[in-house]
């Protein structure tokens, strides 16, 4: 509306100009025509004068062709007039129309625009509502295909299995007995493989527990004070345990302060564990072990004399330790025989692999359980 209001007000000032123009032309017109006659007056005047001083006479033919040229002049600011005229009546034309044309769109921006926003507001609203409509029709349409296609998959697998079944039934049905019986037993020896490699794994495991539990005593006897402890065995059976020497290792006298206050211990033979058993009842598979290692200790006393052991583990515990102010008296009781350990060996018995018992294969063969199916006949392909 703005430049239409523009365009109008440009046009009523060029009719403005038009007619401040044409006003122009009248008043010059009218001012020509006035010096056209002062000027024939003048000429008459002038030729008047001409004749009574003998001048040459202007003849008809001068006259005339200072008309023309005037007629002409004159015809010629007419024409201007009238295209002036055209143009000013080609403009109003125009103006009368853009004043309608912005009636109209005034009228139109003050009651119709509404109209048309909310129709525009309501076709916006059907587009987007058809839109939805046509996205929630394709997606129903997608998951109903999906759907038909899963199904079609689910079935068409379900009649590929039972025909595949059907035959295999057909084919067991045909088969010789041999072919049968090895069938039978090809699925009965991969059940038994199965079963069998699963014991193997339970040994595997149990003999690692094992090798980790020797491996931690091995380390503990290693680690033992008494490895470095450079006693005599007699001197710390006496001193440090509180036993007294057996006669039949007594080649030398020991002193008397030694064997006071001893109480009567008997020996016990206490047996160690095998380094490589395998200790698992499930198992087919028996491992022998051909040497076992007993080790002979001397053990504490009984329970009545409790003070005494606790008085001998005093002694150990200082023995060990190896105080060399205290250990000067028994440096120079001469050379005694060194023996901390003693080995001895035990028979053990060899446990043989019982003998499995041959399944008959013949007598169950109509039994229910040894009815071949199309998983043991798949298995076997």
């Amino acid at each position: 509306c703005q430049i239409k209001e523009n365009a109008v007000e440009r046009f009523m000032f060029q009719i403005k100009t038009l007619r401040e123009k044409n006003q122009k032309y009248h008043e010059r017109n009218s001012r020509l025509k006035e010096e056209q006659i002062w000027h024939i007056r003048h000429l008459l005047k002038e030729l008047s004068e001409e004749k009574a001083e003998g001048l040459p006479v202007v003849t008809r033919e001068d006259v005339e062709e200072a008309m023309k040229e005037k007629w002409k002049f004159e015809r010629d600011q007419e024409k201007n007039l009238r295209d002036m005229r055209m143009q000013i009546s080609n403009a109003e034309k125009l103006f009368l129309e853009k004043l309608s044309e912005k009636e109209y769109w005034e009228e139109y921006k003050n009651v119709g625009s509404e109209r048309h926003a909310k129709l525009i507001t309501s076709l916006q609203n059907d587009i987007n509502t058809v839109k939805e409509n046509a996205e929630k029709m394709s997606e129903h349409y997608k998951i109903t295909l999906e759907d038909a296609r899963k199904k079609i998959t689910k079935e068409t697998l379900l009649q590929l299995d039972q025909k595949k079944e059907w035959a295999t039934q057909n084919a067991v049905k045909l088969i010789d007995k041999g072919s049968y019986l090895e069938i039978w037993e090809n699925d009965w020896l991969k059940k038994e493989v199965a079963i069998h490699r699963k014991e193997v794994e339970e040994l595997e495991n149990a003999i690692h527990e094992l090798e980790a539990e020797n491996l931690v005593l091995i380390d503990q006897l290693f680690n033992c004070r008494l490895v470095d402890l450079k006693i005599p065995r007699r001197l710390y059976l006496t001193q440090a345990a509180g036993l007294e020497v057996p006669p039949e290792e007594m080649p030398l006298e020991l002193p008397e302060t030694h064997i006071e206050e001893k109480s009567e211990l008997q020996p016990i033979e206490v047996e160690s564990r095998d380094l490589m058993s395998s200790s698992d009842e499930s198992s087919t598979l028996h491992l022998s072990h051909e040497n076992s290692i007993e080790d002979l200790q001397y053990v504490k006393t009984d329970k009545e004399e409790n003070s005494c052991t606790e008085f001998g583990d005093t002694d150990m515990k200082y023995l060990l330790y190896e105080d060399e102010k205290d250990f000067k008296d028994y440096v120079n009781l001469g050379p005694l025989g060194v023996k901390l350990m003693s080995v001895k060996s035990k028979k053990m018995p060899i446990h043989f692999q019982e003998k499995e018992i041959p399944v008959k294969l013949y007598k169950d063969v109509r039994s229910p359980e040894s009815r071949i199916t199309y998983k043991m006949m798949k298995s076997f392909l």
